[in-house]
């Protein structure tokens, strides 16, 4: 496994550790020569002895009818004589999966022989061991408060800026977030408004099997901040912080051990899924990866949807109606890791502060060719606050996920009658490469008011889109500008040729391109470096004309002003 944050481009430090395995009654060793497993049965028995509350709560059970989804085979439980069975021939018992209809387990060659002859085990599989990569955090951009521009940037990019001001920041949904721990999130000064609203549903380790998940784990509390962090105490509003979503609710579960290099179980996570499931929750944001790094392990050539058990584990969560977003992983143009090859997962690519895809930022496609990374988010100099409430800022597909999850989350408030996959589907449509997406951006950054209005047919009162439609406006951001900024058009579904030219003081065109305004939300960026190096400070009109025929488009003709500076 890997956790897809990079603190700082210093020198990795590597441990070597070997994790201790969590059993159902508790921690126990185990004998040298097991090996892990998955112990797959034929069936569950008679389905009709259980009741659907004793195992979903009331809110796992209205999502599932909300959506139109049936109970199936995959909800009810592992059969518990099946299990017991298992134990007598002299395996260790690990996590059950009613979702896989198994039992992983610990067990010796011999065992596994033995356990493969019963008559209700339909096969048995060994689970590969992945890797966990840490790094070390850096002090270089540390600082108390907030600093200005830190949290507008990687809000703003998706519009949830907007989307707060309109009242969606996530209040009641239910977000599960997967990670190493959240240590010292509840001594958090920024995250006090969880605890004091008691916003935090539920905890669980199920790596050291308890439900404290607050004394170790850097990683999650991070994660943890970027979604669901608010500070709104200062006098000075560039002190302020706010996450993504911070008015959701949460579940937070430690999946991940905390060496530094070590064998990791998928179970875990799978077992944490479930476990969130059951209580109903409505989305999950997971900012870790999985491949295997020894011979028995997961290859690229695993990556096509439906072979790793993590995978095939995310899927069907969604099928539950939970939308599930995931890191696409550090690791270039050495592709993404599981889970995000998830047909229904969204995975989460990272670009920075100027829309520019992040180098470590993995790449897709599928190996089966679909297109990967699903979106993109902020992930290169995002905000982030550390347990003792200090702003700082780190890079990772393990921050561009939260972004985006919390964007999904409000626009689960702001639609509540919508399905996971229409969700999916508007932040695709959303996204600002919808119409061209590839294998580095996917189909791009994604933008809160499109897909609000995507999913709702209403425009977000006062977005700049809002605006542009009402009085034939544009919109230019930031403003004064240095080293760049962009023009904001929010065009009808008819794209249509134009051209944008800067004109001076003196009614002069000093710069001029030709554009394709496509359908509905488009942003031109422009920067100083590329486009318009020899301009001076000054003043200038932001100007569009279209090209094509009067009548086959609706051309925006308003004329916004922008201060250009130099450094």
């Amino acid at each position: 496994m890997q956790f897809f944050s990079i603190f700082s481009p210093m020198k990795t430090k590597w441990y070597w550790l070997f994790s201790l395995l969590l059993c159902l009654g508790g921690m126990q060793a185990f004998s040298q020569g097991t090996d892990k497993y998955w112990v797959m049965f034929r069936d569950k028995g008679d389905l009709s002895l259980y009741r659907p509350e004793n195992f979903l709560t009331q809110r796992a059970l209205d999502r599932r009818a909300r959506m139109g989804i049936a109970l199936v085979q995959s909800d009810y439980p592992v059969r518990q004589a099946y299990i017991q069975g298992v134990g007598e021939v002299g395996a260790t018992l690990l996590y059950p999966s009613k979702w896989f209809n198994a039992v992983s387990v610990r067990m010796d060659d011999a065992t596994a022989a033995q356990v493969a002859t019963l008559p209700y085990v339909s096969e048995i599989k060994r689970i590969p061991k992945v890797i966990v990569e840490m790094e070390d955090l850096s002090q270089q951009n540390a600082r108390a408060g907030y600093s200005s521009g830190f949290c507008d940037n990687q809000l703003d990019m998706v519009g949830l800026d907007q989307m707060h001001k309109n009242g969606y920041n996530g209040e009641g949904v239910l977000i599960c977030m997967f990670d190493n721990g959240f240590n010292n999130a509840d001594k958090n000064p920024h995250l006090k408004h969880l605890f004091d609203d008691k916003r935090i549903l539920a905890t669980k380790d199920f790596v050291n099997h308890e439900v404290n998940v607050y004394n170790e784990g850097d990683h999650g509390q991070y994660t943890l901040s970027i979604v669901a962090g608010l500070s709104e105490t200062s006098t000075d509003t560039n002190y302020w912080f706010t996450g993504s979503a911070h008015g959701a609710t949460f579940i937070l579960l430690h999946t991940e051990a905390n060496t530094s290099e070590t064998h990791q179980e998928e179970d875990n996570w799978v077992a944490g899924m479930e476990y969130a499931d059951s209580l109903g929750a409505d989305l999950f944001s997971t900012s870790l990866g999985y491949r295997a790094m020894d011979s028995a392990g997961y290859t690229y050539a695993d990556m096509d949807g439906n072979t790793t058990i993590i995978t095939r584990g995310a899927d069907l969560a969604a099928s539950k109606g939970i939308v599930v977003l995931n890191s696409a992983g550090n690791d270039g143009a050495a592709k993404m890791l599981a889970p995000s090859d998830g047909d229904s997962v969204i995975s989460v690519g990272a670009v920075d502060s100027l829309r520019l895809i992040a180098g470590f930022s993995a790449r897709g496609p599928s190996v089966d060719g679909r297109i990967k990374p699903d979106i993109s988010a902020m992930g290169l100099g995002t905000s982030y606050l550390r347990s003792s409430g200090i702003l700082s800022q780190g890079s990772g597909t393990s921050f561009s996920c939260p972004v985006a999850a919390g964007l999904a989350a409000c626009l689960l408030q702001s639609a509540p009658e919508a399905t996971n996959m229409q969700i999916y589907d508007a932040l695709l449509r959303s996204a600002d490469r919808y119409a061209n997406p590839d294998t580095v951006y996917g189909y791009g950054i994604p933008f809160g008011p499109t897909a609000y209005r995507i999913l709702t047919g209403k425009t977000l009162a006062g977005t700049p889109s809002m605006a542009a439609l009402a009085d034939d406006s544009m919109e230019v951001y930031p403003n004064p500008a240095m080293d760049h900024f962009n023009v904001v058009i929010d065009n009808g579904p008819l794209a249509w040729q134009g051209r944008l030219d800067l004109v001076d003081k003196e009614g002069r065109i000093v710069w001029a391109r030709t554009v394709t305004v496509g359908a509905f939300y488009n942003v031109f960026h422009l920067t100083r470096e590329t486009d318009y190096p020899t301009l001076s400070s000054g003043r200038y009109q932001v100007r569009l004309r279209p090209l094509q025929k009067e009548g086959t488009a609706k051309p925006l003709y308003s004329e916004p002003m922008i201060i250009l500076t130099k450094r």
